[in-house]
């Protein structure tokens, strides 16, 4: 005969609610959505400084700028100048092409900014 108290039973595994496991996922792809618009944010137009290239991301100037290499076949107008807090185009020379951009924001200020640009090639 063996001594010592009985063993008790082992614990069922806990289970995991539906909702729980919704809340998780819904979490998890709201990261990928903010990861995804940040580092696509990281080469449009408000990250442009002096020198760099950029092309047009559709057929309208005003549509969106995108900051590429200037050794590549993309490079379309080179930055000359960037102007802050403001959307006046007229800050530009008359011989270069002006981009305007503007961020509305929920909370905090609007941002204007204007592009200076030549022709890459």
């Amino acid at each position: 005969m063996q001594g010592g108290a009985p063993v008790p039973p082992p614990q069922p595994a806990k289970r995991r609610s539906p909702k729980s496991i919704l809340r998780g996922i819904g979490a998890v792809l709201g990261l990928v959505f903010l990861a995804v618009a940040w580092i696509s944010s990281m080469d449009d137009a408000s990250s442009a400084e002096v020198g760099d290239c950029v092309k047009k991301s559709s057929s309208s100037l005003d549509d969106g700028l995108s900051v590429v290499d200037c050794g590549t076949s993309e490079a379309q107008y080179k930055v000359t100048a960037v102007h802050d807090d403001t959307s006046d185009p007229s800050v530009c020379p008359a011989n270069q092409s002006a981009y305007t951009k503007n961020v509305h924001r929920r909370r905090g200020s609007d941002t204007h900014m204007v592009l200076c640009l030549t022709s890459a090639k």
